[in-house]
């Protein structure tokens, strides 16, 4: 990616030493979670305790192993390898099998791209995260390139992101998704509006996480009252949603009942879990503990909630295709229950900025120049120094 040209020539050297500071580390960082006999499966995170449900075609693998639980990336690893939802392996090594299931197609493109061998599939879902991000960076240079310096630091807050580095870090779905989404709206911004193309773009972010069809407002006519932009616009709508939600039916119906309990707590009263975490770090720093996520946590939370407030309020009267699609995460944020807040935990907060990774994307990208832009970029996007930390693999959690 070649660093953009603006007038200038002090301010071209400092979009210089941005660009090649924040691709030189993240290179770096994903690099240094290469092993020689496991590869970069400590990018999956596997757990020690469900060593024993994995696959059997994992288990004479030399996969990284976690002594604690790992995270999500281990179960949708394993759909990369056999991607046999109705499978008693496939059942058995995931935790919650239809909640796991319903991200679908990450998984399936690594296992295309693995030609179904186990240990090539394994790498290859390990590192599309690093790819994603590499596109991510190049579309968010495309956006950005013309702001200058300013235009830069947006970029590299995006990609520094804890949303951002953490989908990296553990292998998920949420930049990938956040990946199709700015493809969509890059799509709708340019010169040809490609309202189809950016619907089908979201139905495959619905199905690589189905939070991702949220982002279905940006098809939205601008105007409630347009009836005609509503006629226009409600068969690529219903594209964008569709698949997810027939993946999720038939999911649905082949597991009667469901197994959604690690889902039940996704969510909460307005406010309470968003409060509830705020007390739980200010208890553990009083007692005593100085751990990175009771320090970061209420700021990272803050910085949240001022985006949150300011996308919100500006969605009501811009057009603008970020605006409208993020949000409804905006909107989520406030909802977001213990299972994302590291309720009763511990004092997390990454799976929140990961869940709302897209409203992060766009408050930074919609931010107006002035005096007061310096301070509205860095301190709601202060979780950026905990992201850096946590990315390299001796920081453990």
């Amino acid at each position: 990616m070649k660093p953009p040209r603006p007038p200038g020539g002090a301010s071209v050297w400092w979009q210089r030493a941005i660009y090649a500071a924040v691709i030189a580390y993240f290179v770096l960082g994903v690099a240094a979670h290469w092993r020689a006999d496991s590869g970069f499966t400590s990018l999956i995170r596997f757990g020690q305790p469900f060593a024993s449900r994995r696959l059997p075609e994992l288990r004479q693998l030399p996969v990284a192993t976690a002594p604690a639980s790992g995270y999500d990336g281990q179960f949708y690893a394993q759909l990369a390898v056999r991607p046999d939802v109705r499978s008693p392996d496939v059942q058995r090594a995931l935790d919650n099998p239809e909640y796991r299931a319903r991200r679908i197609l990450l998984p399936l493109v690594a296992h295309t791209l693995g030609a179904g061998q186990p240990w090539l599939t394994l790498q290859i879902y390990a590192l599309l995260n690093v790819a994603a991000w590499g596109a991510f960076a190049w579309l968010l240079h495309r956006e950005t390139r013309d702001r200058g310096v300013s235009g830069t630091l947006v970029w590299g807050t995006c990609l520094l992101n804890l949303g951002t580095l953490d989908s990296v870090r553990e292998s998920l779905t949420d930049l990938p998704a956040t990946l199709l989404i700015a493809s969509a709206i890059a799509l709708l911004a340019g010169e040809r509006n490609k309202t189809w193309l950016a619907a089908a773009l979201l139905s495959a972010a619905g199905l690589v996480r189905e939070t991702a069809v949220l982002a279905v407002t940006m098809l939205a006519p601008q105007s409630a009252n347009d009836r005609r932009g509503w006629r226009d616009r409600l068969a690529p709508m219903a594209l964008a949603v569709l698949p997810a939600a027939v993946w999720m039916r038939w999911l649905a119906h082949l597991s009667p009942g469901g197994n959604l309990s690690g889902a039940a707590s996704n969510f909460d009263w307005p406010g309470r879990a968003f409060l509830r975490h705020f007390y739980e770090c200010g208890a553990a720093l009083l007692a005593g503990s100085r751990h990175e996520q009771f320090i970061f946590g209420p700021l990272a939370a803050l910085g949240l909630a001022w985006q949150s407030v300011s996308i919100i309020r500006r969605a009501w009267h811009d057009p603008a295709p970020w605006a409208r699609a993020a949000l409804p995460f905006a909107l989520m944020f406030w909802v977001l229950g213990d299972a994302e807040w590291g309720g009763r935990a511990g004092g997390g907060y990454w799976a929140v900025a990961r869940v709302c990774l897209p409203m992060t994307v766009a408050y930074a990208l919609l931010l107006p120049r002035g005096r007061r832009f310096w301070w509205w970029l860095a301190l709601p996007n202060i979780c950026v120094l905990h992201a850096v930390i946590r990315f390299w693999p001796d920081f453990v959690f």
